[in-house]
């Protein structure tokens, strides 16, 4: 499975128009997380993502590897993405040190159940290095984010971001940020069209709220490789349903698989 993830990944997010559709999966408890991921996974995403900060035993690290053989089990080939986001994040709040975070990345690196890790690229250097060994070692994909709920900072600001990513061993670098008006949406998409042509490693962009909404929709267009879909329900403001993007890539029609 490490080798088919890693070449989906490297002639997909690298060489294809084609954009990944990533659809996540909030529940707390188990059982909801089992009906959950049986629902996504026959509407067919590239990529399943558990926020694992909604589950309510997060604390307790073998219960979270138990629950991650679960979803593995019922998604079968779908690549499984776990993101843990703190409050400042915009995850949900959870019992969880930022040193209790590290640990528990890297334990479930160590797993065969999770395909990537998602990880926010203002935490300090050091804990990104030690999630980055692990997920190298036992072959799993980093995806390092940046989040701003507030602005979309300049455009220097952002190409910088993408570049701090890369250089900290991301495998693909994430940037998500909150317009103030139609021109940040376009910035934004300006600058992942640059991005794809000075980066040697993928990128996702996304403007949140409805205002950004035609990013999730067309940034695929100017090199944005990952889009987060609704399956059942939304991890984030401004996602759209799975079926209408799947219709919507279809209409474009201006990739080749």
């Amino acid at each position: 499975m490490r080798g088919a993830v890693k070449l989906r990944f490297s002639d997909k997010f690298k060489q294809s128009n084609r954009p990944f559709l990533c659809t996540p999966i909030i529940g707390k408890s188990k059982e909801e997380l089992i009906d959950e991921i049986a629902s996504v996974s026959i509407k067919n995403p590239d990529i399943i993502e558990w926020r694992v900060d909604y589950f309510q035993d997060i604390h307790d690290f073998e219960k979270v590897v138990e629950v991650a053989q679960t979803l593995k089990e019922v998604s079968k080939d779908i690549p499984l993405l776990l993101t843990l986001r703190s409050v400042a994040e915009g995850g949900n709040p959870t019992s969880l040190s930022s040193l209790k975070v590290v640990e528990l990345l890297i334990h479930i690196c160590k797993t065969s159940f999770i395909d990537l890790i998602d990880y926010e690229i203002n935490n300090p250097d050091e804990d990104i290095r030690q999630i980055k060994e692990a997920a190298l070692e036992h072959g799993k994909f980093l995806i390092l984010s940046f989040h701003d709920y507030s602005k979309t900072p300049s455009n220097e600001e952002l190409l910088n971001i993408f570049k701090r990513a890369q250089s900290l061993g991301a495998d693909v670098a994430k940037i998500a940020v909150m317009p103030n008006d139609h021109g940040d949406v376009i910035r934004l998409l300006d600058v992942t069209n640059q991005a794809k042509d000075v980066l040697q490693i993928p990128v996702a962009t996304m403007s949140l709220n409805s205002l950004g909404a035609i990013s999730r929709m067309f940034g695929w267009v100017f090199g944005s490789r990952l889009i987060y879909t609704v399956g059942t329900n939304r991890s984030a403001p401004g996602q759209i349903p799975i079926e209408e993007m799947q219709e919507l890539i279809k209409t474009i029609g201006t990739y080749q698989e």
